[in-house]
């Protein structure tokens, strides 16, 4: 079952959550199948929501359900439950994958975007938190040059004062 929450609203176990159901479906053979059971949940934006379940055969995905038009909120949590009114079962979730269906542009791609109309096209670039290994042992250089020109400048002046006549 699949269902859209306000946040506010809690599940109606009398009713096994028939109030806030946005669709559903029935998978006999589910518990006990023969091949490990997946679930593939497919959200094209604004326009539809599906579920696949596999648990048949290897390669047989069955459609559970199809909505229309349907807007997810741009946060949103996904839950999963085994729990249905006064019943509850169980259930191992071994993973879970999400994965963007659309291209992203590389990064080379918006570099040269950028330099051929002198716009960039692409999102804004992005600094860097941080420095590298690089920088750490320009760093540690830098120090060891500067406590060694002190130490060379203190021993430089006690010689001299060492040797001075007026001491």
């Amino acid at each position: 079952m699949a269902m859209v929450g306000d946040g506010q609203t809690s599940y109606d176990k009398n009713t096994d959550g028939k109030d806030q159901e946005l669709a559903g479906c029935s998978a006999r053979g589910i518990r006990g199948a023969a091949i490990p059971t997946k679930a593939r949940l497919t959200y094209f934006q604004d326009q539809s929501l599906k579920l696949e379940l596999r648990y048949k055969s290897e390669d047989e995905w069955t459609l559970c359900f199809e909505t229309g038009a349907i807007a997810i909120p741009s946060v949103a949590y996904l839950g999963f439950s085994a729990e249905t009114g006064e019943l509850s079962d169980n259930f191992d979730i071994i993973s879970v994958e999400t994965k963007n269906m659309y291209a992203t542009v590389a990064s080379s791609e918006v570099k040269a975007d950028a330099s051929s109309s002198g716009k960039s096209k692409g999102r804004p670039k992005a600094r860097r938190a941080g420095g590298g290994w690089g920088w750490f042992f320009v760093k540690i250089v830098l120090a060891g040059v500067v406590i060694g020109g002190g130490y060379v400048g203190w021993t430089m002046y006690k010689t001299s004062k060492r040797h001075s006549r007026f001491d």
